[in-house]
């Protein structure tokens, strides 16, 4: 369009100049004078580059939340130079960032200290989204002269894994921290559990006296409940893209559960760390309280799949990291070969524990061959599944389209033991 106004006007202005200068008619000339002083400032203006009398200020609400939270965001793109200038702003969206509703670009003419506002709502999936810019494209009063850029208007939205709640679940491990928590310790001390009776010792309370197994045993005794304190849990993470087979959709699912674990044991008041393995180690050390807690989600929010070399068999789990007789809670979908790094894990003295997600794994490509390669592969899942539980492993299968916490209370048996 604007290539268009300057050759009409360029046209327009060689028109008069040829007949005014032919005819020698003054007045055709005298009208041909504004149009060649505009093509000039518009050419001093183009020359320019883009006009510095423009800023962008943007704003997101909220600037973080869970997944399925919508988002809106709020860009400004403000006139402040001294000259009226026709202004096409546009907003570059994220992959990821769905747009429900508003405007990511419009086109307006601003006279100084005037604004153009971009504003719309969307909902992003899980993730860091970091925005820096917006194109601009800027023209004069009459549009002949363009000049586009970028300019920096910086914000940022993190989403959030979602956390499910659910009943209380018991963490067992074989090393315990001086320190309260909701852990069973298989000592006495304070507690609400029943652990056993013992002598009565010189300088208790008497009020801690048991009566009736006193009259059972015809000599002083004291009931002792079990001590709870906390322990160390080690939330693994598995990030490979092979154990996934390229479903993104199943390492959402597996993110969610991490999260949700993690979020649970810090409740509890147990000291709880994250390691994501696959193609890189970010592990975050074990700690307690919501602060941590928010650091452990922001880092689930940026988990992405990936492959290493290093990384592509559990056997290179750096077990240095966890204290041995802690809680490891893996969840991973396993591949062939893992059953092996689980057992050692055991044998180490650690209390292993695998969620499993399982999502659709039917071949989408129909045909004979397509039902043996099914077959095959659910003989290969089967063979790695009993010898994960044989390797003294609590190995949990969770189908991701019913609820975690579903899949845990049936398996609270195997958890507490």
């Amino acid at each position: 369009m604007t290539v268009h106004k300057i050759r009409l006007e360029f046209s327009v202005f060689v028109i008069l100049l040829l007949i005014g200068l032919a005819l020698r008619f003054p007045s055709l000339l005298i009208l041909a004078i504004p149009l060649g002083w505009h093509l000039a400032w518009s050419a001093s203006l183009f020359a320019k580059g883009f006009p510095g009398g423009l800023q962008a200020v943007r704003q997101v609400a909220p600037s973080r939340g869970p997944e399925g939270t919508p988002f809106a965001v709020t860009v400004e793109v403000k006139n402040t130079g001294t000259r009226t200038l026709e202004i096409f702003a546009q907003e570059r969206i994220p992959p990821g960032l769905e747009v429900l509703e508003g405007k990511t670009a419009d086109t307006a003419v601003l006279r100084p200290g005037e604004v153009l506002t971009l504003s719309y709502r969307a909902r992003p999936s899980r993730g860091v989204y970091r925005f820096s810019t917006v194109r601009v494209e800027a023209r004069e009063a009459l549009g002949i002269a363009p000049a586009s850029g970028e300019l920096p208007c910086p914000g940022q939205i993190l989403v959030l894994p979602c956390v499910e709640p659910f009943l209380s679940l018991e963490a067992r491990a074989r090393r315990a921290l001086p320190i309260p928590g909701t852990a069973r310790s298989r000592r006495g001390g304070l507690g609400v559990e029943f652990y056993g009776v013992r002598e009565f010792r010189p300088g208790e309370a008497p009020r801690k006296l048991a009566w009736k197994a006193m009259a059972r045993r015809d000599e002083p005794v004291v009931v002792e409940f079990e001590e709870e304190r906390a322990t160390e849990v080690a939330l693994v993470l598995d990030t490979r893209r092979r154990a996934y087979r390229g479903n993104t959709a199943l390492f959402g699912d597996a993110v969610r559960a991490a999260a949700t674990l993690a979020h649970h044991f810090l409740r509890q008041g147990h000291r709880v760390g994250l390691l994501q393995y696959g193609h890189i180690l970010d592990w975050v050390f074990p700690g307690y309280g919501r602060r941590h807690a928010d650091r452990i989600l922001r880092e689930l929010a940026r988990a992405q799949l990936g492959e290493s070399e290093v990384f592509a068999e559990l056997a290179h789990l750096p077990t240095r990291l966890f204290p041995v007789g802690s809680l490891l809670v893996i969840v991973s979908p396993l591949v062939l070969g893992d059953e092996e790094a689980l057992g050692r894990l055991v044998a180490r003295g650690y209390r292993v524990w695998v969620i499993l997600p399982e999502g659709s794994g039917a071949l989408a490509v129909g045909g004979r061959e397509a039902v043996w390669a099914q077959r095959i592969m659910d003989l290969e899942r089967a063979v790695l599944l009993r010898r994960v539980r044989r390797s003294g492993v609590v190995l949990l299968v969770w189908p991701v389209e019913r609820p975690l916490s579903a899949a845990l209370r049936r398996a609270r048996r195997a958890l507490w033991r």
